[in-house]
């Protein structure tokens, strides 16, 4: 004697169909759980967003500046490549002169303590 194939195959059959409802049934439900929430935002809310924030774009872009006077742009002078700032003929001078003192500092004018 075999197995008995049939009323396996037919509690089989039965239960695939038990799965196939039970997953329409959970889909539908999703479905409509996702549609008819209490917690979607109102149709008026984005609308007064976009309302709002455009009022508080153009305000802030034709505010006047709070500190009164509006201040003038500062030029930046930037000086090319090509022009090299010489240095003047008294500063030249001076530093010459004070490397010159460095170098012959001999200590010659100073006095000796027991000179007294």
């Amino acid at each position: 004697m075999g197995p008995i194939v049939g009323p396996n195959l037919a509690a089989e059959t039965v239960a695939q169909a038990d799965v196939q409802a039970a997953r329409r049934k959970v889909l539908l439900t999703e479905k409509t759980a996702t549609t008819d929430s209490p917690l979607q935002a109102p149709m008026w809310l984005l609308p007064a967003a976009l309302d709002l924030v455009a009022f508080m774009a153009i305000w802030t872009g034709l505010s006047v500046h709070c500190s009164g006077q509006a201040h003038k742009p500062v030029q930046v002078k930037r000086r090319t490549a090509a022009k090299k700032r010489k240095p003047k003929r008294s500063d030249a001078k001076a530093r010459a002169e004070a490397l010159f003192r460095r170098t012959t500092n001999d200590n010659t004018n100073v006095v000796p303590c027991n000179a007294a």
